[in-house]
């Protein structure tokens, strides 16, 4: 399912196999997931995890908001943030989403060090070809 849903939304991310087998178990419960960068797999994880609340950081130097048209959804937030600024990364957290804790999040940052005090659950750093994944 999660394969289809990748290709209906043009989903540029790898390892959608892997994301199935290990994000199903949270299909239908109530998790906050971080995605950091936009782009429209936020689509799929609305679609995928249906109860979920789904969170994203971006800088915003590629695209602007302006080009995504799914952000105004519900149970979407988002917020213009440089994730490799600690500094940054804090004030959205604590100022503008009331300091959230995330069941899981999706990296393809490598920023690790700045977001892994928001994670309750696990975090997945996507490198190239792999996605390696930490307990938090």
């Amino acid at each position: 399912m999660l394969d289809t849903l990748f290709k209906r939304y043009k989903s540029k991310r790898p390892h959608v196999y892997y994301y199935e087998r290990e994000l199903f178990k949270h299909k239908i419960y109530p998790v906050n997931l971080l995605q950091v960068g936009m782009d429209t797999t936020l689509q799929v994880w609305l679609k995928y995890l249906q109860n979920a609340n789904i969170y994203c950081i971006d800088s915003f130097n590629n695209s602007q908001p302006a080009n995504y048209s799914f952000l105004d959804e519900k149970r979407l937030f988002w917020s213009r943030c440089n994730p490799s600024d600690r500094k940054s990364v804090d004030k959205i957290m604590k100022e503008v989403w009331n300091k959230p804790r995330f069941d899981i999040i999706i990296d393809n940052t490598n920023n690790f060090e700045n977001l892994k005090r928001y994670c309750i659950g696990k975090y997945y750093a996507e490198k190239k070809d792999e996605v390696i994944c930490h307990s938090c």
